[in-house]
């Protein structure tokens, strides 16, 4: 999974680089990594469960190239509208429970959002998805829901946990 998300991210990247860097003989000290242990990620899951929170972050890093977070989200109940993120990329590993996640395809009705805080600066909408993809997921998935594709639960078979990883490029300042 780690490999994964270690290549999306440098491919996201290299999409996003305007040109190459100018090589220089001693490069800029980097920041460490940022490590996530089971034991943040099972706690947070049960904190959520039990105070039925909807989405909660457990880290960030922050770099010259983007942020990446991970988040734990537990829903309970399917969404009404899809959500599209304009330059946020998400990936879900489902942890427990199932249902059908619906992703792209048009939109209508979209209306912008600043809700959950955990998405960060992107702009992000409501839309009414007229169509798109239906997926049933189920523990163990893997997701990647790319930047400005609209998706929504449609349908649980009962309460879902699923790990988030989200990737946003640089804004620009």
């Amino acid at each position: 999974m780690m490999i994964l998300i270690a290549l999306f991210w440098g491919f996201t990247q290299a999409q996003t680089a305007a040109s190459p860097a100018t090589p220089q003989a001693t490069p800029p000290p980097t920041p460490p990594a940022t490590f996530v242990a089971a034991a943040d990620i099972e706690s947070t899951m049960k904190q959520s469960i039990a105070n039925n929170t909807l989405d909660k972050r457990v880290a960030m890093a922050a770099g010259a190239r983007g942020t990446v977070r991970v988040g734990i989200v537990h829903r309970t109940t399917q969404e009404p509208r899809a959500l599209m993120h304009e330059e946020l990329t998400e990936i879900y590993q489902i942890i427990e429970g199932s249902g059908t996640l619906l992703t792209g395809g048009p939109m209508t009705d979209c209306r912008p959002v600043a809700d959950p805080p955990n998405l960060g600066p992107t702009r992000s909408y409501y839309c009414t998805l007229v169509a798109g993809v239906s997926q049933k997921v189920m523990p163990k998935d893997v997701i990647i829901v790319p930047a400005g594709t609209a998706h929504k639960f449609s349908q649980l078979d009962g309460p879902i946990s699923y790990v988030i990883y989200r990737f946003e490029a640089p804004q620009a300042k």
